[in-house]
Order: structure tokens, then C-alpha cells, then sequence
């Protein structure tokens, strides 16, 4: 019989985000068999697998989530899948959840005391609930002599791993964002018990260990399903030669395009309001193209050089850019947006802070944190002189985050984890 893993989290399915999608995703692939990262299959995107000798496939396991109810009923995301979903009626946001927001500060972060209290009471909350329902499932398998593992992350990350160290049920944390370094008293506990904290490159994984005393991290980088999402090659390079032939019946083939995908105060926001004013000064044919909703994107078309064009499909945003830029403030989690320019041989700009050099390989440029907005510029308008050769090298990088690879990561560190294995 397969073994057991125990997702505990505040979303899963409906996704609040890419974090529940990906985590779906990589739940989705150990729910089947599979083989370990060490037998080194080679995965392309956007190509079929290649055929594995099934006597190196590992065991499926079973898959049982808990979340709340709150964002409604389950999609076509966990439909018809292997994951066995109980969600709760325990409410997402709290009166000290809106305060916080309400409070936030001029950077757009949540009032971080105010946060703190409405993250406890959550936690408390969930936990309380967690303990009863998961009791039965975990002490039959382990009786049985089944392999038990929990998986959590995110914002209920803390309550659930109170009630995993209760049961002595081993667990992972994925850290995605820069929450526990926000409130890392919180979330302290949770990770430093935690068997191993999951990080999506080895550079995330770093900043994690330099702040809390983990026993163990591991890489598992993103999973993206180019094929599922995108097609064929010769489908993406399709989409992408008719955006260029748009440009060019509209005489803008010339003009530098410049692509931001999704600002908040973690993604840039304050350092944009630097940089675009002064990249019209210095490099006045370049346009920004701002895409994604919210306030903090739409407010950056003030800038005369920029343009928002609000939520676009990946598709739309890179058939008509030459560039796509992003940067992180502090935390480097995967920029998993980085990888889908590459697949439609667009280059990217970054920032090295944790896992984003990973994420542009060779196919781009890293900018230090610490460089002048100069060094930023210079770095944008070396990349568009190069475009075409570094867009090339951005495709082939894109199969780092190819799902399968990441799925067999994420198999082998359950193996290494679980008991009983």
C-alpha cells in the first residue's frame, strides 16, 4: 500500500496564487508512480517524456489535503485528481487582517504587529481544527506501518506544524514568499522542526538557512507544465512571430519593449518609482509595458514611458516584448515568470537576491542589489542589443522548472523524509 502525505495548508484548491498551484502540482505528481531525481531523466519542454524502465518507478502515495472553505468549492485543478480534499469552514480574513491592511505601510506592506495578531489567531484556529481531523488518518496508516508525511506552507504554515510535532508525524515547509522572514517569531518554531524546508532554488535556500536554524533544506524548484499551459514549440513560436508581425504593421518594431509582470511592495514597487523616471531620461526610446492588476501596478502608468495594460495572458505579454524585467526587495523566491519569457525567447533582467540568478542562467542579466539605477539601465539596453542571442539561451534554460523534473525532486525528498522508508 501506498504511503500517506498530509497536506495542511490555507489554500490549496481554489489557488490563492501561483504557491497553491505549484504545490497542487507537485501533490498531483507523487500521487502517481514516478522516478527519483537521481535517475537523471532528461526532460524537455514541450516534448513528450521519454520512455523510463518501470523498475526504477517509485510507489504512489496517498494523498489527503486540508484547507479552508472560504475561497468555495474545489476546481478542475484537484478534480478528478488522486487528492482526497476536506476543507473547513474557517474564515481566510479576520477584522485584524483588514486593520493590518488598512494600517499598511508606505512601502504597501501589512502593519506588521497588526498582522502578527490576525496570523496567531488564524494559526490557533486552524490548528485546533487540524488536530481532530487528521488524528485517525495519521495514527491507521502509521499502525498499519505506512510512511506518514506532512506538507505545509504559507500563512497557516505555523498551526499546522504545531499539530504535526504533536503526533510526531514528520513534515516538510515550503517557504514561496518573503512571509516568515516578515514575521519570523511566528513562523520560527514551524520551521526549525520542520525535517527539511522545501525552497525553490538553492539561493532562496540560503537566505532561510542564515536566518533560522533549520536541520535540513532542499531544492525543489517550481513545477510548470509548459506543454499543458502553452502548447508546442512550434505552437509558442507561432504566438510569438505573429506578436512580432504586430509590431511591425504598426511601425513599433524598432521600440525597445520593456515587459514588468505583477508589482508589489516585495516586486519592486518603490524601486520603479526610481528607475522608470529616470530610464526616460537616459534611454527615452524605451517603453515599459506594465501588466498585471492592482493598485500598485496601475499606479506606475503615471510615468510618460510606461504603459498598464492591467491582466494579460502570458501569451499576450511575451509574443510583443523584447525584454522582460523583475526584481525582488529582500526575499528571492523563484521568479517562475522569468522561465515563461525564456520559453517564448524572451531574456530577462534580475536582481541577485536568492533564487533569481538561477532563474536567468545565462539567458539575461543579473543586476547586485546594491548597483545605481545606471547599472540598471545599462544592463536593460545591453540585454535588447543581445536579445535574440540571449532569448535563444532563455528557451533552453526554461526546462529547469519543467514539472516533471521538480515532481522527481519532490518524490526523492519525501522518500529521504518519511519514516519507515
Amino acid at each position: 500500500m501506498p504511503g500517506l502525505i498530509i497536506a495542511a495548508v490555507r489554500d490549496l484548491d481554489p489557488p490563492a496564487g501561483g504557491a497553491e498551484m505549484s504545490l497542487t502540482a507537485l501533490l498531483k505528481g507523487v500521487s502517481e508512480p514516478g522516478p527519483l531525481s537521481d535517475a537523471n531523466v532528461l526532460y524537455v519542454p514541450c516534448q513528450q517524456s521519454p520512455n523510463v524502465d518501470p523498475a526504477i518507478l517509485q510507489q504512489a502515495w496517498r494523498i489527503i489535503a486540508f484547507q479552508s472553505d472560504d475561497r468555495g468549492e474545489a476546481t478542475a485543478l484537484t478534480e478528478n485528481s488522486e487528492i482526497k480534499r476536506h476543507a473547513f469552514p474557517l474564515p481566510i480574513e479576520d477584522v485584524w487582517s483588514g486593520i493590518a491592511w488598512r494600517r499598511r505601510s508606505k512601502s504597501g506592506q501589512p502593519h506588521i504587529k497588526t498582522q502578527r495578531r490576525h496570523l496567531k489567531r488564524a494559526n490557533n484556529k486552524f490548528a485546533n481544527i487540524l488536530r481532530k481531523a487528521i488524528k485517525k488518518e495519521a495514527e491507521e496508516a502509521i499502525r498499519s506501518g505506512l510512511p506518514v508525511i506532512g506538507v505545509t506552507q504559507l500563512h497557516w504554515s505555523a498551526g499546522a506544524a504545531t499539530v504535526f510535532q504533536e503526533l510526531n508525524i514528520p513534515y516538510l515547509v515550503f517557504v514561496r514568499d518573503e512571509l516568515q522572514f516578515i514575521q519570523p517569531e511566528l513562523y520560527r518554531s514551524s520551521l526549525e522542526n520542520a525535517a527539511a524546508v522545501c525552497c525553490a532554488g538553492e539561493g532562496l535556500g540560503l537566505q532561510v538557512s542564515s536566518t533560522f536554524s533549520v536541520k535540513a533544506v532542499r531544492n525543489v524548484r517550481l513545477p510548470v507544465d509548459f506543454a499543458g499551459r502553452f502548447g508546442t514549440i512550434d505552437s509558442i513560436e507561432i504566438i510569438r512571430a505573429a506578436g512580432l508581425a504586430n509590431r511591425a504593421n504598426n511601425n513599433d518594431l524598432t521600440t525597445p519593449r520593456i515587459a514588468i509582470v505583477g508589482v508589489t511592495p516585495e516586486k519592486g514597487y518603490r524601486f520603479y518609482q526610481e528607475l522608470l523616471p529616470h530610464l526616460a531620461n537616459v534611454w527615452p526610446e524605451a517603453r515599459i509595458d506594465v501588466y498585471g492588476g492592482g493598485m500598485y501596478a496601475e499606479s506606475l502608468q503615471e510615468y510618460d514611458n510606461v504603459s498598464w495594460h492591467g491582466h494579460t495572458s502570458v501569451e499576450d505579454v511575451f509574443s510583443k516584448c523584447d525584454v522582460h524585467l523583475l526584481t525582488v526587495e529582500s526575499t528571492g523566491s523563484w521568479g517562475r515568470v522569468i522561465n515563461e519569457a525564456g520559453l517564448f525567447g524572451v531574456p530577462s533582467v534580475s536582481v541577485n537576491i536568492g533564487s533569481q540568478p538561477e532563474a536567468v542562467g545565462d539567458g539575461g542579466m543579473i543586476v547586485s542589489a546594491d548597483a545605481s539605477l545606471d547599472d540598471w539601465v545599462l544592463a536593460l539596453r545591453s540585454t535588447y542589443e543581445r536579445k535574440t542571442e540571449l532569448g535563444e539561451i532563455a528557451q533552453r534554460h526554461a526546462g529547469i522548472v519543467d514539472h516533471r523534473s521538480s515532481i522527481a525532486a519532490f518524490r526523492s525528498v519525501i522518500k529521504e523524509f518519511s519514516e519507515g522508508i
